[in-house]
């Protein structure tokens, strides 16, 4: 049995490892990929998404932008992982599916949702995409069956002390998304950083064969080489990240989680964009996330070596 799953993203080289994930895993079923601002401009984020399906072959596979913007704050975008390989801005050597001009990300969200019984929602991006398709037709969450996304945290925030980045880049959406009632698997960078990118897991994925696997590669070596640590409590080396959110959806057992509230702070001088994560109850409001606390480190990395060497044995499959 297969899960059907749309990725909403924002490539960037760890959400380009997610799709091939996506692509790769037996258990998951990509019905298309949506792309919005963050890590780079929203015009960039479709690109690399359209070129990341193209090396691995996923013609078939349709790709949306969508929005430029958050729904309120001041864009933010990082433009600091695409450096002198994978997604780098010039790379006429890798292949591109054509994007779909008809129809925004936000809009391919609510379509696919409201006709796909069962569609999991994998984000790994900022929230804006989500909650537009959940504004604009507020039926669908009704019909979707999880939200598995990567972000925000329990403790430290990636970019200012308090806030995670895919959070902060729009707080509004992310409380939208939080707070429509759909079941909800959080992936906090505080557990994700279990995960990490080392020598030994950029080796097993150099060992495979194929376009897409060798792409692969890049990738993970870019991360580690635009890696910037910082803090006692930071991780030694860049952790796996996006691609976790499409393992967990996947194999949920990879990752122990337990109920917890969750809201997103929305006016605090210092902590605007922080995800207050209730473990405790405090607040007397129902749990509305399921939390990843701990991964099953080695499951995970050998699902994710996995996950790209099924996809490289069978890319030829997705162009149909």
């Amino acid at each position: 049995m297969t899960i059907s799953i749309l990725h909403d993203c924002d490539p960037g080289n760890d959400d380009a490892l997610g799709i091939l994930v996506a692509l790769g895993s037996p258990h998951l079923s990509l019905a298309a990929v949506t792309t919005g601002a963050g890590h780079l401009a929203a015009d960039r984020t479709g690109r690399n998404a359209a070129i990341t399906l193209g090396v691995a072959g996923a013609r078939a596979i349709p790709v949306t932008r969508g929005a430029p913007a958050p729904l309120v704050r001041e864009r933010l975008i990082a433009g600091v992982l695409d450096l002198d390989s994978a997604l780098d801005g010039e790379r006429p050597d890798l292949p591109a599916v054509a994007i779909d001009e008809t129809r925004t990300s936000a809009e391919t969200i609510a379509d696919l949702a409201s006709r796909m019984a069962g569609l999991t929602i994998v984000t790994t991006g900022p929230f804006t995409n989500l909650a537009l398709a959940l504004r604009n037709r507020p039926s669908i969450a009704g019909k979707i069956a999880r939200i598995v996304a990567l972000g925000g945290a329990w403790g430290l925030g990636n970019k200012t002390a308090a806030a995670e980045w895919n959070v902060l880049c729009d707080p509004e959406a992310a409380s939208i998304v939080f707070g429509a009632g759909v079941p909800m698997t959080l992936l906090p960078i505080d557990a994700t950083a279990q995960v990490m990118i080392d020598d030994a897991l950029v080796e097993s994925v150099a060992a495979l064969r194929g376009r897409a696997t060798r792409f692969a590669t890049e990738l993970l070596r870019s991360l580690r080489a635009t890696f910037k640590g910082g803090g006692p409590f930071a991780a030694p080396d860049m952790p796996l990240n996006d691609p976790l959110a499409l393992l967990v959806a996947a194999e949920p057992a990879l990752a122990r989680t337990i109920p917890a509230r969750v809201d997103v702070e929305l006016a605090g001088r210092f902590t605007y964009g922080r995800t207050v994560i209730d473990f405790a109850g405090k607040s007397g409001l129902p749990p509305n996330c399921e939390i990843a606390i701990q991964f099953d480190v080695a499951a995970t990395r050998l699902a994710f070596t996995r996950s790209l060497a099924h996809l490289s044995e069978n890319s030829s499959s997705f162009s149909s």
